[in-house]
């Protein structure tokens, strides 16, 4: 085991993060056409159009393989509103962009919804 400790003034290092895709823990979605969408929806996770559990997965270029050629970490929060499949919008938005292409080498990471901020302890 590995423990490494991180803060504001000492954030993860690159290497660190590129585990994450490395490990193979993670769905992993090609941003072709509506594949994030699908995966969302698919997930079991959305009823009446909202996502009940947070989501996370990465997303690579299509037609590549492996995080080396560049990926996107998305997180999508509970309670993201991804709406019914005919719905417009800021989430039809959101979803596309999250589908855009990733550069060669790119590492990303982006987030869908609102975080939940608790601000004492459960």
């Amino acid at each position: 085991m590995r423990s490494i400790p991180f803060s504001h003034s000492s954030p993860l290092l690159t290497s660190h993060l590129l585990e994450i895709p490395n490990s193979g823990a993670l769905n992993e979605i090609s941003n072709d056409g509506d594949a994030v969408n699908r995966h969302i929806r698919g997930s079991g996770l959305v009823k009446n159009g909202v996502t009940r559990r947070a989501l996370f997965f990465v997303i690579y270029q299509t037609g590549r393989h492996g995080p080396q050629n560049g990926f996107r970490l998305c997180l999508v929060h509970e309670g993201f509103r991804i709406g019914d499949e005919n719905e417009e919008g800021v989430v039809k938005e959101e979803l596309e962009r999250a589908s855009d292409r990733i550069e060669q080498g790119a590492m990303e990471f982006i987030s869908l919804g609102t975080p939940k901020l608790y601000t004492e302890d459960l």
